[in-house]
């Protein structure tokens, strides 16, 4: 049995592939209804405007993809494996809600969203809530002697903006072949990286 979408998902879900493929600057209210199959007026019935689209589908699309993030606390096997399965939350979250670089130029230059005091309100709580549980894991390495004694609020920060570069480092507007050597070309691997987090750069 086919489920028949709600106009208010209808909308979310021609917004989300219209900011990915047209991106978000050149991607119109009007260009939404029509690929929702909805009137114009009716878009507007549950949003307000483009940004509040962007701030609902941040809500369902990336938001929600951390609801259970926290029952990794609980789990009965080793920091280290915590540390992998945090890692793997968010690269699954990432390779399954990801937006192209024109997508985040448009937003961070052109766009008013990041102006939305609800939208900061999210993003804080999510990275609140994502460095909470990597906070967590560390200490419990720490405590367990699986991870070299450091400072644990330092350590976390560092592992998590290390984390978000690595796995957001696609969508940035950086050409890597004017930075990496030729033959050189970016090839990395989740347990390299997991490895170098682990053990640093001492030989």
């Amino acid at each position: 049995m086919t489920e028949i979408k709600s106009k208010h998902d209808l909308i979310l879900d021609a917004a989300y592939n219209l900011f990915i493929n047209k991106g978000y600057w050149d991607t119109k209210i009007i260009d939404i209804s029509e690929a929702a199959g909805i009137g114009k007026g009716t878009v507007y019935e549950y949003f307000e405007s483009k940004d509040a689209i962007f701030l609902e589908l941040f809500r369902t699309k990336v938001e929600s993809g951390y609801d259970n993030i926290t029952d990794l606390l609980s789990k009965n096997i080793s920091s280290e494996m915590k540390l992998k399965e945090f890692i793997d939350i968010e690269l699954k979250n990432t390779s399954k809600y990801t937006f192209n670089k024109q997508f985040l130029l448009d937003l961070m230059v052109k766009s008013d969203a990041f102006k939305n005091l609800e939208l900061i309100e999210s993003i804080h709580k999510l990275v609140a809530k994502k460095f909470s549980v990597l906070f967590h894991v560390i200490e419990e390495g720490m405590n367990k002697g699986e991870f070299a004694k450091r400072n644990t609020s330092l350590t976390a920060a560092s592992i998590l903006g290390a984390i978000n570069l690595y796995i957001s480092f696609d969508l940035l507007p950086i050409d890597l072949e004017d930075i990496i050597p030729s033959g050189k070309t970016k090839s990395w691997r989740e347990d390299e990286f997991l490895d170098l987090l682990l053990n640093g750069l001492k030989a």
